[in-house]
């Protein structure tokens, strides 16, 4: 076992956990792709139609309709976040620390950096499994090779989607063909680089604190 994994699991592997301030920082809510998007095109929108304004070009009037998406993107943002905050709360207070082995990650997260930035990471949250270095590698090995494959078998469909596809970010259980009987999943995870030795991904292996019944998967 490394320093710095002795170091988080002496720090956050006990549960039910107190949440410390990172934890705390990570426990609000998620705002919502929708409603951020909403309001940044009712920015934007107030901006171009008040300088199309100033030269009499449009009207005043259609700074309306920018201020009109910002108010329902703030409003949209604000109630995703209520309703997911709860569950970000429960999941980092119970949910198991687990180890968790990098798929495939953005490039910018192989070199130094202090990036926040999208990752394929694999784990296991069963007890007997979580820190199993082995059968992680064992399984990226296969879902590397699954996400390179011409043909895609029936039943790791949703496990190719996400690995493929950049706009998933699903939580997805591997089937048997990919894992056998183990309980193994695929998240997309938000990789903070400042949380990395030398900050930036080198061995392939994360810390990361997950419940796979609500799709949470947090690097730590």
């Amino acid at each position: 076992m490394t320093d710095s994994l002795a170091t988080i699991r002496s720090r956050y592997e006990a549960t039910p956990r107190v949440l410390d301030a990172d934890l705390q920082r990570m426990a609000r809510g998620d705002r919502g792709c929708l409603g951020d998007a909403l309001a940044g095109l009712g920015g934007a929108s107030i901006i171009v139609f008040g300088v199309l304004a100033s030269f009499e070009v449009v009207g005043w009037g259609y700074m309306m309709a920018g201020t009109l998406f910002l108010l329902v993107g703030f409003v949209l943002s604000a109630a995703a976040q209520v309703r997911s905050g709860p569950v970000r709360r429960k999941a980092l207070t119970e949910g198991p620390l687990v180890l968790g082995r990098v798929v495939a990650g953005d490039p910018a997260l192989y070199e130094p950096s202090d990036a926040v930035l999208p990752a394929r990471v694999v784990f296991a949250p069963a007890p007997a499994r979580r820190f199993d270095p082995v059968l992680l590698r064992t399984l990226a090995t296969r879902l590397q090779a699954l996400q390179r494959a011409d043909t895609t078998p029936a039943d790791q469909a949703a496990v190719a989607a996400v690995l493929r596809e950049p706009s998933k970010v699903d939580t997805v259980r591997l089937p048997p063909s990919l894992a056998g009987d183990d309980e193994t999943y695929v998240a997309v995870v938000a990789v903070d680089a400042r949380r990395l030795p030398g900050r930036r991904i080198d061995s392939g292996e994360l810390t990361l604190i997950v419940d796979p019944t609500s799709g949470f998967a947090e690097h730590v």
